[in-house]
């Protein structure tokens, strides 16, 4: 009896004792398709990577930076055009049901809605290197794999900041599955890719009708309304030019608390990147 006991005990040790497996993770450069892509390129413009923007927000699991997003600075943009061809996008997915529904079903939506869903979505393009579930299409179903989109990659984002299509090949995305153990990187790391500056995006918390974003070519922000599947809107109140110069880990900037996350990190203490906040003031919540 008393071995039977030793035995049980030894086995439990063994099994609290292994070890996470690292999960992979693949590196996208802004205008890689990536594996199986759901549809050819529906940028609306010839993408180019972007200066990495200084993003702030809460270390997370793994040593990535949480941020809300609703964060003043995290996503760029033009007035003057959008950077997803979303007419585009929704006319494939509807005139090929195979990939509509399995589109659909990653988004949670029935394949009806493709279209009024994508127009309820906002252009915009990443200004940090930002981790996702990215999703192919093989042998007729969704294929999830994780992935870092490069900094200056076309995403179209929901009404709480979250990305939820890649313009660059159509997939659909969700928040990304971070563990506490480090990932394995895979693919050609691009110059400026940094470990500990890649962002995790967690949903506002609550709805927003504008999204502050910086136009890349002036510095400047302004209020996008959401929705329609574009960009466009007025110069914020408080506009202000945001740097695009990397971030140096050690400095130190307000956190921004994470909200109702489905399979995001809880945010810890301190902030490895940084993005010079505005007043939450400048986001107009919907009425209710």
């Amino acid at each position: 009896m008393v071995a039977g006991v030793l035995a049980a005990v030894l086995v439990s040790q063994g099994s609290s004792s292994k070890v996470e497996a690292a999960p992979q993770v693949a590196l996208q450069p802004v205008g890689a398709a990536g594996p199986d892509p759901f549809t050819g390129s529906v940028a609306a413009a010839s993408a180019t990577p972007s200066a990495h923007a200084t993003v702030s927000g809460s270390t997370g699991a793994a040593g990535t930076v949480t941020v809300q997003g609703s964060e003043v600075g995290l996503y760029g943009g033009s007035k003057n055009a959008t950077t997803c061809d979303v007419p585009k996008l929704a006319a494939f997915l509807n005139a090929n049901p195979d990939k509509g529904r399995a589109w659909a079903g990653v988004e949670g939506i029935e394949p009806n809605a493709i279209s009024s869903y994508l127009r309820s979505l906002t252009s915009v393009v990443l200004r940090a290197d930002t981790r996702v579930t990215n999703h192919g299409f093989s042998n007729g179903a969704a294929t999830a794999y994780q992935a870092v989109l490069q900094a200056g990659t076309a995403v179209l984002v929901d009404s709480r900041g979250l990305p939820r299509v890649r313009c660059a090949c159509g997939n659909p995305l969700l928040p990304p599955a971070v563990t506490k153990t480090a990932p394995t990187y895979t693919g050609t790391p691009w110059p400026a890719f940094k470990e500990h500056e890649v962002v995790v995006v967690t949903p506002a918390p609550a709805p927003v009708n504008t999204i502050v974003v910086v136009d890349p070519s002036s510095g400047e922000s302004f209020a996008a309304s959401v929705g329609g599947g574009g960009a466009s809107g007025s110069a914020s109140p408080s506009a202000s030019r945001h740097t695009t110069s990397p971030a140096h880990p050690g400095s130190s900037a307000p956190s921004s608390p994470a909200s109702g996350s489905q399979a995001h990190p809880s945010g810890g203490s301190g902030s490895s990147t940084s993005v010079g906040s505005s007043p939450e003031a400048l986001y107009s919540s919907p009425a209710r």
